[in-house]
């Protein structure tokens, strides 16, 4: 058994779920906004990083609706639907002894783009690194679209007719 300092960077999209085989982490977070954690690690250990989209889950429309209305009808959003994206990172560790880890989750858009980054002073093979763009994901996406601008329209429509109303 070898000790394992394992640090997540790069968090815009809330807090990832990590385990190491099969065992889930307990982090501390740092003042620069990176998650640190020390585990007791075997030889061939596989290391699973993978976070999800809110847009998954079975309240969805609830709230991203809640999130609209608070968000002033969109207008104070930070499009966070850029950031949060359903990623899965897995890979096989053999540390040699101690050993330090990083694991970067990168913010990059495409097809085929890595969805994370793993740095350590150890060998380490990459089975799994990929975003999880599901039908279901950018369906829900085009739907919450669909009603923005469908609320829109009729915050406009509402708006015209009442100062129609006004000057009648």
């Amino acid at each position: 058994m070898a000790k394992l300092d394992l640090k997540i960077r790069s968090l815009a999209g809330g807090s990832p779920v990590v385990k190491i085989d099969g065992k889930r982490l307990k982090f501390r977070k740092n003042r620069f906004g990176n998650y640190n954690s020390s585990c007791e690690v075997s030889d061939g250990a596989v290391l699973s990083v993978c976070t999800w989209d809110p847009i998954t889950d079975p309240l969805w429309l609830l709230w991203e609706t809640l999130y609209f209305v608070f968000s002033i009808f969109g207008i104070l959003d930070i499009g966070r639907e850029k950031f949060r994206r359903a990623a899965v990172f897995e890979a096989v560790l053999h540390p040699s002894g101690d050993g330090k880890a990083a694991v970067t989750l990168l913010r990059t858009t495409g097809e085929r783009s890595p969805a994370a980054e793993l740095s350590c002073d150890f060998d380490a093979e990459i089975i799994r690194n990929e975003y999880c763009d599901e039908a279901k994901i950018r369906s829900r996406r085009r739907i919450i679209t669909a009603l923005k601008i469908a609320t829109w329209i009729a915050i406009i429509a509402i708006a015209i007719s009442v100062a129609a109303g006004i000057n009648a």
